[in-house]
């Protein structure tokens, strides 16, 4: 395994090698597209662009006239979940393409994740500053206020909620304390957001065994994430599936000796599977 190497594959992806370096100032939109060209190669980024400039200006003028900030979240709400259709769709977390900004944009359906970054892109453009908020269970937009953090779900679409009865929603839906309800609401950095798009596609394309869609997702985690075990463990581990012994069983070598004692002799298994599918080839 080597980190330069899998660099190189990302090299044209400018806006997520800025998040690999720690920088937070990074285009999301742009991140979102780099990530959803993986799955689309010719893919044209200037028509998402273009429509989230469009919507910008569309609102500008109109949303600076309410001076107050929930009033401007309940219109963003309307404007993009109403009137352009932005919305949820179940069968929309059982397809890659739910997860991709391009295709939430094409078709009006996503996850909460992909239509939250559809939010923060147009009203960052308009001038409004609205942050991501990643809930357990489900991913939010989070607006300040002087009365407080006001909630946008572009899942419902547009539903707008305050602090206390967001809480009690968050806690209900996730089934999780009121600590860890509230820890879901703080604002979150562009990192923090695409390193959960990366986790969401992950989850997805291994139920589906899609081992090589798999296993670029996971090189990008480990750009991210390159010290951490289970990044890297699962990286050897996808990669024995999308058909890369030879690299799986150099990595899992490297892991063996300092990986916690209840996955050793599981990490043993996947070198003899590795070496066995490395020696059939030689």
């Amino acid at each position: 395994m080597n980190l330069n190497n899998i660099r190189e594959e990302f090299e044209e992806d400018h806006e997520f090698l800025k998040l690999c370096e720690r920088n937070e100032d990074v285009d999301l939109s742009v991140a979102a597209l780099e990530l959803a060209r993986d799955y689309y190669p010719e893919l044209d980024f200037d028509h998402s662009l273009l429509w989230i400039d469009e919507r910008a200006d569309e609102i500008r003028r109109e949303i600076y006239s309410l001076h107050s900030p929930t009033s401007q979240a309940e219109f963003l709400g309307e404007f993009l979940g109403g009137h352009h259709g932005l919305h949820g769709e179940s069968s929309a977390f059982g397809a890659a393409e739910g997860s991709f900004l391009n295709s939430v944009i094409t078709t009006g359906r996503g996850i909460p994740i992909s239509l939250s970054i559809a939010y923060i892109a147009v009203a960052r453009r308009a001038g409004i500053d609205l942050h991501g908020a990643a809930a357990p269970a489900h991913f939010l937009t989070r607006m300040e206020t002087i009365e407080g953090p006001v909630f946008l779900d572009a899942y419902t679409p547009g539903r707008c909620l305050g602090y206390d009865s967001c809480l009690d929603w968050v806690q209900t839906i996730a089934d999780v304390s009121r600590r860890e309800a509230k820890s879901g609401l703080k604002p979150v950095g562009s990192r923090a957001i695409f390193t959960r798009m990366l986790n969401n596609l992950k989850v997805l394309y291994v139920e589906q065994e899609q081992w090589i869609h798999a296993l670029k997702v996971q090189n990008r985690l480990l750009l991210l994430q390159p010290s951490q075990y289970e990044t890297r463990r699962d990286l050897a581990l996808i990669s024995i599936k999308a058909g890369r012994p030879g690299d799986a069983l150099g990595l899992l070598r490297r892991l063996l000796p300092t990986a916690p004692e209840t996955e050793k002799e599981i990490l043993r298994s996947q070198i003899s599977q590795a070496f066995t599918e490395v020696t059939r080839w030689n």
